[in-house]
């Protein structure tokens, strides 16, 4: 890849802490951090996928996360999924959809 910021990216990257075991934390790579969010999927939502574009090549990827409260150690996971264009339009018409349902709603 000739991108300088997907070239740093797997297809699909995880990060996973737990809280009190710091040592084995993973964390997403660095490159993730200079993506630019496009869209919420279910805007509104409560930790709602984003879908994200690498600024420099255009490529679209899905950002998730999951936070966990456990008395013992509340755990936090992010995954980054690298998309098709076919699959970046599809999340795109859904976030439309979804903020357009959520409009209809909130006005009545």
């Amino acid at each position: 890849m000739a991108c300088s910021i997907c070239s740093q990216l797997r297809d699909y990257e995880r990060g996973f802490q737990v809280g009190g075991r710091e040592a084995e934390d993973t964390f997403l790579p660095g490159a993730s951090a200079q993506l630019k969010n496009v869209c919420e999927i279910y805007p509104g939502g409560n930790r709602t996928p984003v879908l994200q574009q690498c600024p420099e090549c255009g490529t679209h990827y899905l950002y998730e996360t999951e936070y966990e409260f456990l008395v013992s150690g509340s755990e936090d996971e992010q995954r980054l999924t690298r998309l098709t264009a076919e699959q970046a339009a599809q999340y795109k018409e859904q976030s439309r959809k979804n903020a357009e349902a959520q409009k209809q709603y909130q006005s009545y």
